[in-house]
């Protein structure tokens, strides 16, 4: 239904009238006009043309007073799908969120509108975002629309308006996403732009992408699954991350030697999103003879003493325990230390240290190779140690590990025990010059 006013010299007329199927309404005394597929602006000028024919003066308005109401189907991933109804005047954004919005799992970017056979694609993110009303048309009547799922996405971070993770668009066009989500930041450094992207192996590449030309039209930058865009601001251009220790090493490492075996100290730029497997791929893997166990990244606390957070890769890399693939953070330092390869050898023996570690000995043996115990050893009660700090009798130790401890004790003694000693000794002294003495005085005689 529409209302028409009529503005005359000196009277001004309003009068309701509906528009019929084939879309014409019938204006007395002007007659009929059809109206039906204009848009409320296009109607206002046919109305007005053809009241000029009769009215010199007066102006003619049409306004929508109920708007006709009618079936739409809507599909795929909404809360509520189904048909509804819907009126004219309103939107399709306005209309999903009647029903409860798209799921997570749904598409923003590749909204499909079919009316009759013709199917367009929208991007409601672009409306959401910029506000473009091309991109949310009205609903008509037989519409139906459809969400289909979720595609692609890549994420943004860093120095940008709104980062997050967004679908690829219809043009897999990073300009586009920029442009859709209000671009870079006032503080970014777009020539230090990194982009990460995930090759057909597995393995993250990350190059630096200098965005004021990369982005200067018509040159672009073609979306992947997966690539993350990190644009560093003004105030920090680089994130690095340090590793040290038992890794096998790029040619751009630099090398050197621990407990008698390579090791090396290289930084790498940190890409957004890297974690310690993705560090350990960079630096070569690690060596055969490193101590998996003990890894360990330092971190600097906020203005205060850097932190240390063990990493047991022996449950990362075997054990496939994704719990200790931990997120890096810029200027952390990933150490991996040398694995032991001597067991230790201490307290009562006769020749205390370290002994290459063979792992058909048996800690008896170690204390043999030891030169064995002294007279004050009490080896009863010597002890084992095994590097993850559980302690075992000797008689009841498990196989020994390269950096194990072999303890013998020294026989507990009483005080006077010592006094003993000391005065069986003595008395051995007086003896002995008591004989010399009688010795040399029965050859003076």
């Amino acid at each position: 239904m529409v209302e028409v006013q009529f503005v005359g010299r000196l009277d001004v007329t309003r009068q309701q009238l509906v528009v019929d199927p084939e879309g014409m309404i019938s204006i007395p005394p002007i007659g009929t006009v059809k109206v039906g597929g204009l848009t409320l602006r296009e109607a206002n000028r046919r109305v007005a043309d053809q009241a000029r024919q009769l009215f010199r003066f007066g102006e003619i308005t049409l306004t929508v007073a109920t708007a006709r109401c009618f079936e739409i189907v809507l599909s795929g991933e909404i809360e509520r799908p189904g048909a509804i109804q819907a009126s004219a005047v309103r939107r399709v954004h306005e209309v999903i969120l009647a029903v409860g919005g798209i799921t997570p799992r749904g598409s923003l970017r590749r909204v499909e509108v079919t009316r009759g056979r013709s199917t367009v694609e929208i991007d409601l993110l672009r409306f959401e975002m910029r506000g473009d009303l091309s991109q949310n048309p009205f609903v008509e009547e037989g519409m139906a629309i459809h969400v289909p799922p979720r595609g692609p996405f890549v994420t943004l971070a860093g120095a940008v308006r709104r980062p997050g993770d967004y679908e690829i668009g219809p043009r897999s066009s990073l300009r586009d996403l920029l442009d859709v989500t209000g671009g870079l930041a006032q503080n970014s450094a777009p020539t230090e732009a990194r982009l990460t992207r995930l090759l057909p192996d597995g393995r993250k590449e990350t190059i630096t992408v200098d965005l004021t030309r990369a982005l200067a039209r018509p040159a672009d930058v073609p979306l992947a699954t997966g690539d993350q865009l990190f644009v560093p601001s003004l105030t920090l251009l680089q994130d690095v991350v340090e590793v040290r220790g038992a890794f096998n090493g790029t040619a751009e490492s630099s090398r050197t030697m621990t407990a008698g075996k390579p090791t090396i100290v290289q930084r790498f730029e940190l890409a957004h999103g890297d974690r310690v497997k993705d560090l350990v791929a960079r630096a070569g893997g690690v060596a055969a003879f490193a101590d998996l166990r003990l890894a360990a990244i330092d971190r600097a606390g906020d203005g205060g003493p850097r932190q240390r957070i063990p990493v047991d890769l022996h449950r990362l890399l075997v054990e496939k325990d994704e719990t200790q693939n931990i997120m890096l953070e810029n200027g952390d330092v990933f150490t991996v230390p040398v694995a032991e390869d001597k067991v230790y050898v201490l307290g009562e023996v006769r020749t205390p240290g370290a002994v290459d570690f063979r792992p058909d000995l048996t800690a008896r043996e170690y204390v043999a190779i030891a030169g064995g115990p002294t007279v004050r050893a009490r080896f009863q009660n010597a002890t084992v140690t095994l590097p993850n700090g559980r302690s075992y009798l000797m008689a009841e130790a498990p196989p020994l590990e390269a950096g194990a401890v072999v303890t013998v004790p020294e026989v507990a003694v009483r005080w006077y025990q010592d006094y003993l000693t000391i005065a069986s000794a003595l008395a051995g002294l007086v003896t002995a010059y008591t004989g010399l003495y009688f010795i040399f005085n029965t050859n003076r005689r």
